[in-house]
């Protein structure tokens, strides 16, 4: 499932086989130099590498993502994210799982997790609905962010005690 010590070569894979809307996103926030920009964003980083087949049946990275944390004194927050190759449609079993883990995980820690995604970026949105995250035209950051982008995020209830 989750490779243990994911290194840049397994970056390097998952950004030489991104899904097509994960590619127009990340070039979108980081033009022209977006490989190299994004590989500096995850060198301080831990980063989850889902490992899965390709269409030969090979082991390869398939996805990856995290959770970067956000320093706020009165809530827990993180900014979610991920990126995937085409190679999820083998692995669609194994991704939903690996999603679900990794959210209920954070879901401890966090009291807020939230982005901004590709409108077009549909499968992810998908993705994210199915896990409980909401969705709002509301643009905070006109500067970084266009109406290409969609905010989500998902506030996770406690229980008292």
């Amino acid at each position: 499932m989750f490779k243990e010590n994911p290194d840049i070569n397994d970056y390097e894979y998952i950004l030489d086989n991104l899904r097509q809307e994960d590619l127009e996103e990340v070039k979108a926030v980081w033009q022209d130099n977006w490989r190299d920009n994004v590989l500096k964003s995850l060198e301080n980083t831990q980063v989850l590498v889902l490992e899965g087949k390709d269409k030969d049946n090979n082991i390869v990275p398939v996805s990856m993502g995290g959770f970067y944390e956000q320093p706020e004194k009165t809530a827990n927050i993180a900014c979610v994210w991920m990126l995937s190759t085409d190679f999820v449609k083998y692995n669609k079993l194994l991704l939903t799982k690996a999603l679900k883990i990794s959210v209920s995980k954070a879901e401890e820690k966090y009291d807020l997790m939230y982005n901004y995604i590709f409108k077009s970026n549909k499968l992810a949105k998908n993705w994210l609905y199915k896990l409980g995250f909401s969705f709002s035209s509301i643009n905070s950051d006109k500067n970084f962010y266009n109406e290409n982008f969609e905010f989500f995020y998902k506030f996770v209830k406690r229980k008292d005690n």
